[in-house]
């Protein structure tokens, strides 16, 4: 079974603002024992050679993904080129590149029902057909979980429930994941997910760990994309290394 995250941020991402580039998060899998992870900055495929390589050294499969923004919509895509994916603009533009690319290529829908107008949330039904999987989203806790809707569309649609970290901070990766009954290649990965092979390894947040999210989230991540977007902040765009 491989220790597998496929939704993942790092510094190079163009709209977050974060501490840790790509090296340093293979760095942290490494020493939690990830086999297989996918990096998918907002809008931008990241996977140079150099960290491929790096993370190949570390015993890990680093497979190239990026979140799209389609028609409005959040979606997670794995296996493309940067080229392909800079292309997309709608949700049946995804429609057709999965036609001419077929398992190729994994989709996911991300955190699909948190109340977010970019979620897929009721739009999962007219794509089903394009996406492989939904993701079981990190962030709830015992008595609010919007996981519960997406499971039953799972059931519903018959795509296998994969936990992603969404992890924007490296201290809680290693919380939420998914065991993946494959080989360590795309190809086997890619297929073992869509036959739901895997096993989804999560637990609530508790309420000081919600708050501290939210505080995160508010005091410091949103302020400091804020200040990117006004042009009033420039990070640094490359490996730190």
């Amino acid at each position: 079974m491989l220790k597998t995250d496929l939704h993942l941020h790092s510094l190079e991402d163009p709209h977050d603002v974060l501490e840790h580039d790509a090296f340093d998060l293979v760095d942290h899998a490494a020493r939690r024992g990830y086999r297989v992870l996918a990096l998918t900055l907002h809008g931008r495929v990241h996977l140079p050679d150099d960290l491929a390589a790096h993370a190949a050294t570390r015993g890990i499969l680093m497979i190239p993904g990026v979140e799209l923004y389609l028609d409005g919509r959040e979606v997670l895509l794995l296996g493309a080129a940067e080229e392909e994916a800079r292309l997309l603009r709608t949700l049946e533009d995804l429609r057709a590149l999965k036609k001419r690319r077929g398992n190729n290529l994994l989709t996911i829908a991300p955190h699909p029902f948190y109340g977010l107008g970019q979620c897929l949330g009721n739009r999962l039904d007219d794509y089903a057909e394009t996406l492989d999987a939904i993701e079981l989203c990190h962030f709830y806790t015992a008595r609010w979980n919007p996981n519960r809707k997406a499971a039953e569309a799972a059931r519903r649609l018959a795509k296998p429930l994969v936990a992603c970290s969404d992890t924007h901070q490296l201290k809680w990766m290693n919380h939420h994941y998914c065991l993946v009954d494959a080989e360590p290649t795309r190809e086997s990965v890619f297929a073992a997910i869509r036959e739901g092979k895997l096993r989804n390894v999560t637990r609530p947040l508790s309420r000081s760990e919600m708050l501290d999210k939210l505080t995160w989230h508010a005091l410091t991540h949103a302020p400091l994309k804020a200040f990117r977007r006004w042009g009033c902040l420039a990070l640094p765009r490359t490996p730190r290394r």
